[in-house]
């Protein structure tokens, strides 16, 4: 008997959970055929077989943590283990008649690995209608994504329809058509609500209605102010809580765990400022200007796009900015990185911030794109907030925090006027970095920002 051990599926991660097995015990599996899914951390993994054998024990159930370097599979003969070679005899006698029962099963589901089948419920592709081509017949990612494409190529603006909706007394027909610019969420709710989109005026990036502009149209047409008030309802709970003890695992434990290293192995220390952005056009992408700004400042200040050796008393600058950017996803945070920032169009850091994106959302990132960035970004502003502390990971020496954007009153020549700005928060470690690089670094970064371009 042979035992084969959890590999390490990332940058030295101590254990992985258990998603699901395609094996069972007693089956016969080829060198590299896959044998489970597991969790890390950082991504969902397919672990392959060493080498060709017999499954004699499978060491956990889904749900199980397996600790790096414990038993996972146990190889050997059916003679090993008596109630395998029993079972080995028995299919032998009922091959011809499991045989052809097989190929009269055709409402089996299809084999997909958990990311696969989350993206084809978000595209609503039927997996049955889904070409396979990976191992196994199972299918991808990319499989999912070529039938939601020939499924977008056959449809036309004709085939979808208006939808009603009845708002009070009123009854507006929304139209759906290529020529209004909106998300099918924004659609939905301003057919619930009795609005034409098509009466909007649009406030969104590229001229998309937005859920606000479908709010106030609604408010304004239909509500006064002190009804709104009038009718105030508390929100309701996002999800379920049970008020019972959950193990942490995942994102949400490797987060915990650097959190609690941090604490103990560097000198966080944090200097904030505000960048004006009142010289911005409408619909700037910021998230494309947050990182082109970070490559500016590290080419002004190079010693914060740096790792810091606390044992070796080392510190290494970086020649390429390679950048983590902080994802928030349902499954906790995770940061994949752009490479090469300093070499990427504004349009080629747009792709890979969607695609990096896409991929934390369906657990299909590699764990060799959430591995060692020189300098990390949050962009926690989307969601609330204006200054932060963030919490610099070794080996980095810095990361970068921009809140919402807001607005204040400002004395000019011309007297006083509104200005826009977006709050910066830089965390440092000091052991690898001085107050002066920082402020160095803060200065450029803000400066980029200010440019109208």
């Amino acid at each position: 008997m042979e035992i084969f051990n959890l590999p390490d599926l990332g940058e030295g991660l101590p254990d992985a959970e258990i998603v699901r097995w395609f094996v069972a015990e007693g089956d016969v599996v080829e060198a590299e055929q896959t044998l489970v899914e597991m969790e890390t951390a950082k991504a969902v993994v397919e672990v392959p077989a060493p080498e060709a054998g017999r499954v004699l024990k499978l060491h956990g159930k889904p749900g199980d943590l397996i600790e790096t370097g414990k038993p996972l599979v146990s190889f050997g003969n059916a003679e090993e283990v008596p109630h395998l070679r029993k079972a080995e005899q028995q299919e032998e006698e009922e091959e011809e008649s499991s045989t052809a029962a097989s190929a009269a099963r055709s409402d089996v589901a299809p084999k997909a690995s958990p990311p696969a089948q989350a993206l084809a419920r978000k595209l609503k592709i039927d997996l049955h209608t889904v070409q396979a081509t990976g191992k196994n017949k199972e299918i991808t990612l990319a499989d999912v994504r070529k039938a939601a494409k020939t499924k977008r190529g056959t449809a036309s603006d004709t085939d979808v329809p208006e939808v009603k909706a009845v708002a009070g007394s009123n009854t507006v027909n929304v139209n759906f058509s290529k020529g209004v610019r909106a998300t099918p969420r924004v659609r939905r709710y301003a057919a619930e609500a009795g609005v034409d989109i098509r009466e909007l005026k649009p406030t969104g990036h590229s001229d998309n209605v937005t859920l606000k502009d479908v709010k106030n149209k609604w408010i304004s047409a239909t509500k006064t102010r002190a009804e709104i008030l009038g009718e105030y309802k508390l929100p309701e709970r996002s999800q379920e809580v049970t008020g019972q003890p959950q193990p942490i695992r995942g994102e949400r434990r490797a987060m915990a765990l650097a959190m609690a290293k941090t604490r103990d192995t560097t000198v966080n220390t944090t200097i904030y400022d505000k960048a004006c952005i009142d010289a911005w056009h409408e619909g700037m992408d910021i998230s494309v200007r947050l990182i082109r700004a970070t490559v500016a400042a590290c080419m002004v200040e190079p010693a914060l796009n740096a790792w810091f050796n606390g044992e070796k008393m080392e510190r290494t600058l970086h020649r390429h900015v390679d950048v983590g950017l902080a994802v928030d996803s349902p499954h906790g945070l995770s940061v994949p990185v752009i490479r090469n920032a300093e070499s990427l169009s504004a349009q080629e850091i747009r792709a890979e911030i969607n695609r990096l994106r896409e991929a934390v959302y369906n657990k299909s990132i590699k764990p060799e794109e959430l591995k060692n960035p020189n300098i990390t970004l949050s962009n926690f502003g989307i969601i609330a907030g204006l200054f932060a502390t963030p919490i610099v990971i070794p080996p980095q020496v810095a990361i970068i925090a921009t809140g919402r954007s807001d607005e204040e009153l400002k004395l000019t020549d011309k007297g006083v006027v509104r200005s826009r700005y977006i709050p910066v928060s830089i965390s440092f470690d000091h052991r690898g970095a001085t107050g002066g690089d920082t402020a160095r670094f803060l200065a450029a970064y803000v400066a980029d920002l200010a440019l109208p371009f």
